[in-house]
């Protein structure tokens, strides 16, 4: 027991070595991912030309405002002289059907606009989305070359704000480090000889679609137009 208890703390010894060796000839690096993202050329073109496209969704936007406000100053005054004792029975039926068809094309408006909001929103979220997606791709590359030339054993972000727009908190590690194929023979060691053949799953398994969730509005739609 003694022998044992020996050999176990020499087998110790020499791994907190070997350990200690290895930390010390480690290179570990830094970087600020927020400084490079926002001094990045390619993020002042992609802030500026998404800019753009929220002002013309935003005039469009306004524009249809304004044209169903329109529509239902027009349908309220109809609506009113409908119900004007003071016209004949001829013309205040004239006037409710006028009203009616108004009322018909406010409604079709009020369809329309929420449609386009609904578009437009998906249209700007898809714009920032491919954007930052290739911003963060030249990034990414950069980084992980110059790590690679420099010899660096570990890079990661200091600034945290690689976790907000979905980039790893550990920017470049070593392939020595990488202990996959060790943790994967590990759990495939017990693995039966008839597997089935199915490829790997790209994502974790669900057992039902998710429902995407609907989108935002940079705005509150106006009030549903009033019934007859």
């Amino acid at each position: 027991m003694k022998l044992t208890s020996k050999l176990t703390l020499a087998g110790i010894g020499a791994m907190l070595t070997a350990a200690t060796v290895q930390a010390q000839s480690a290179k570990f690096g830094a970087v600020d991912v927020r400084k490079i993202y926002e001094e990045y050329y390619k993020t002042k073109i992609a802030q500026r030309n998404f800019d753009e496209s929220v002002a013309a969704y935003r005039k469009d936007q306004q524009q249809r405002v304004a044209d169903y406000n329109k529509l239902n100053e027009e349908f309220q005054k109809l609506r009113e002289e409908a119900n004007n004792p003071a016209l004949t029975a001829d013309k205040r039926e004239q006037k409710t059907r006028q009203s009616q068809e108004k009322l018909a094309e406010l409604r079709r408006s009020v369809e329309a606009l929420k449609e386009f909001e609904q578009n437009g929103q998906q249209f700007l979220n898809d714009q920032r989305r491919r954007q930052n997606e290739a911003i963060l791709k030249d990034i990414l590359e950069v980084i992980r070359k110059k790590s690679a030339e420099g010899a660096y054993t570990l890079v990661f972000d200091k600034s945290g704000f690689g976790s907000v727009i979905n980039m790893p908190a550990t920017l470049y590690a070593d392939d020595k480090l990488d202990l996959t194929d060790i943790v994967l023979k590990e759990l495939n060691a017990n693995a039966p000889a008839n597997l089935p053949a199915t490829s790997t799953p790209a994502a974790p398994l669900s057992t039902a679609p998710v429902a995407p969730a609907p989108g935002g509005s940079t705005r509150p739609l106006p009030p549903p137009p009033p019934t007859q």
